[in-house]
């Protein structure tokens, strides 16, 4: 994660393991969610691919924004500012999409529940473990670089533990879903 440069601390972005987790989540996506009332199966998966499609973009604009901050090089306390508004980001974003999901409500087809919350409450899981990264961001020492690399190292864990967990969703059988992602352009750029 870290490497000291002269009086600078060279601090590499997590966002590549980070778009490979979101890549892996969002192919997994297409079949579950939540909410309570049902819908048709072609409404749910435009609903939830869009919301997927906004998330993955935050998440990658994100990472590409904490390349760019020059935080490679930045002094620790520098460094520790951007990495606390990436990790914020993640979450923020996380978060309203959890929210978006669980608004896509039940999609009318066999175990249209269980589909509607699986994927619901992985966001919600991954909110809570990038709540408790934004947490250890917020602690990282900027007294030594090496003090510093330590701890960004343990937040960078914590998020790719949480967008692990979004992305171990188990996917559902459903074939209404999955003819319904194949029509949806939402969905098809997913996986671009």
């Amino acid at each position: 994660m870290s490497r000291r440069a002269g009086s600078r601390l060279r601090v590499r972005a997590p966002a590549a393991a980070i778009a490979a987790t979101t890549a892996t989540t969002l192919a997994l996506s297409i079949s579950a969610c939540g909410g309570s009332s049902q819908v048709s199966a072609g409404r749910y998966v435009k609903s939830i691919c869009t919301s997927l499609a906004g998330w993955k973009q935050q998440v990658q604009s994100a990472g590409r924004a904490l390349q760019a901050s020059g935080i490679a090089t930045a002094s620790p306390a520098n460094a520790k500012k951007q990495y606390v508004q990436f990790v914020s980001t993640l979450l923020s974003a996380t978060r309203n999409t959890a929210d978006s999901l669980k608004a896509a409500r039940t999609p009318e087809v066999k175990n249209g529940g269980t589909i509607a919350s699986g994927l619901s409450g992985a966001f919600e899981r991954g909110s809570q473990g990038l709540a408790t990264a934004l947490s250890r961001a917020s602690a990282i020492p900027t007294t030594s670089a090496s003090a510093f690399g330590a701890a960004a190292t343990g937040v960078t864990t914590e998020i790719r533990s949480a967008l692990q967990n979004i992305g171990s969703i188990t996917p559902r059988s459903s074939a209404q879903l999955r003819a319904a992602a194949l029509k949806d352009a939402s969905c098809r750029s997913l996986s671009g």
